[in-house]
Formats: structure tokens, sequence, C-alpha cells
């Protein structure tokens, strides 16, 4: 288990998508750290559960970890999110924004309008409002860091996902936008892009076991990464470490960001060379 160096005492954070995958793994490092989180998901028990568990395990007799329900789709939930974290905590510090939502794979001229809206919605409306919603908190309490789980399909064309692609290249602009407004006001926002993480959300990927090997062997690292390393990622981000980091994206990603030759292409001009060479 990953044993965190990063100091977080006295952040409050909120975590949306805090229950499950991704989520989890950083609301546990943030709470391992020192942070008090408020913890968003759709369902009360989910959230419940997990922030028992997180005050059992680091409170030390204390409240650090809140839970908030919600469809964080609708601008009023999100705003319950925010109010929660001000009446339990007093401030806001730190927002990381997990959620996503599964691709449409098909042509782009085929898409449908719903899934248009309801990806538009779900990834970039989401951040949108509760980053609005947050940063007037942070500029009172002197500066904070805004974290979006991102993608690394925002920085490619695709012939199978188009919208999704689309909506997650939107959500790193509106990254870089609301960093380069708020940085006077020591407001941080940047992007985390992840490749190929075993998660809650990739569940179905790693039941074919010949498919992900097929997508590790073409990062550059050979193989898929993990929640913690995305959480140790978070951590970083919201810390007083990255201090000086803002509106950029954090590939953590095993190198997929190089766009690396793939090693069966290499193996391939390699033999033809060797045959070269001996004629």
């Amino acid at each position: 288990m990953y044993t965190p160096v990063i100091d977080l005492t006295g952040k409050v954070a909120i975590v949306t998508g805090a229950t499950k995958g991704m989520g989890a793994a950083i609301s546990e490092i943030f709470a391992r750290s020192g942070a008090r989180i408020v913890l968003t998901s759709r369902t009360a028990v989910d959230g419940e559960t997990m922030a028992t568990s997180l005050n059992e395990r680091y409170g030390s007799g204390k409240t650090i970890a809140a839970a908030q329900s919600g469809n964080l789709e609708k601008k009023a939930e999100l705003q319950a999110v925010v109010d929660k974290a001000i009446e339990f905590f007093g401030r806001i510090d730190v927002l990381v924004c997990v959620p996503s939502i599964r691709p449409w794979f098909g042509s782009s001229i085929e898409t449908p309008d719903d899934e248009i809206d309801r990806q538009f919605t779900a990834i970039f409306k989401s951040r949108f409002w509760i980053t609005s919603m947050c940063i007037p908190h942070m500029i009172q309490a002197g500066g904070g860091s805004v974290i979006y789980i991102g993608s690394g399909s925002a920085f490619e064309a695709t012939s199978e996902r188009s919208t999704y692609a689309c909506v997650r290249a939107a959500e790193a602009q509106l990254m870089r936008n609301f960093a380069a407004e708020f940085g006077g006001q020591n407001i941080r926002v940047n992007t985390i892009a992840p490749s190929l993480i075993q998660s809650h959300g990739s569940a179905a990927l790693f039941q074919d076991a010949s498919t992900v090997s097929m997508i590790a062997a073409g990062l550059p690292m050979r193989r898929h990464g993990t929640t913690n390393e995305i959480a140790a990622a978070a951590a970083f981000l919201a810390s007083d470490a990255s201090s000086f980091t803002t509106g950029t994206v954090l590939p953590v990603d095993g190198g997929r960001h190089l766009h690396a030759v793939p090693t069966r292409l290499t193996k391939v001009f390699a033999n033809e060379q060797a045959t070269r060479l001996k004629s």
C-alpha cells in the first residue's frame, strides 16, 4: 500500500465520485495525509459508509470526512456539496473532480443528440459549475487547488468516440482558462490524464486479459497503472509541494503521451534491417 509523504494537514477537500475507483483511492490518501474531506456519491449509503470508515481510521475521535450524495449533473445538487463543506469544515482548499462517463462508440455523424448533451453535462458542465462555486471560497481561504481527472483522449483524434474526445478537450481548455483567470489569487487548476488504469470504471475491460495485455504492450512502461498512482499525483497537486504548478496536464499514463512506436512494430523493422544487412 502506498505510504503518503505529502502533508495535507489543515486542508479541506471536496472529492466528487469519491467512493469508487480512483475517487476512493484519492479520498483514502487525502485522509491519511491529514486533509478533511467531503465525499460525494450518487447513493447516500456509499458515501456514509466510506465517511464512517475514514473517520474511524484517521479521525482520532474527530470528524474528518462527511458525505453528501447527489447527481453531479444537477447544479443544485452540486451546490449542496459545496454548502456541506462550508457547514462542516468552514472552508474549501481543494476540489477534485473524478467522475467520467462511458464514451459513445460509433461514427460521429451517427451520434444521438441526447448522447452529446449527456456527455457534455456529465464532464464539462458539472466541472464548470462546481469549480465556479468553489473558487470564491478558495479565494477567501487565501488560495486553493482544483484538480480534474481527465483523459488522454483529449489530445488524440479518434474514429470511434469523437464526442467523448471533444468533451475531454473542452475540459482541458476549461482547466487552462480557470488557471489563467484566477492564478493571481493563488488558485491553481490542473488536470491529471491517466491511461490504462485498473479501476472501477475499467472493470469490464480488465475481464479481457488479452486486450489489457495488448494495450499495455503499446505503453513505454509495458504495464497498466493503479488507482494509487493516480491518487499520489492528486495528493501532490493538492499540496503545497505543487505551489508553482498551474494550467498543466500531468500525464500519469505509463508514457502513453509519448506516442512511442509499439514494440511489435519495432521488431518488424528490426527484422527487416537484419535481413537487408545480410544481403
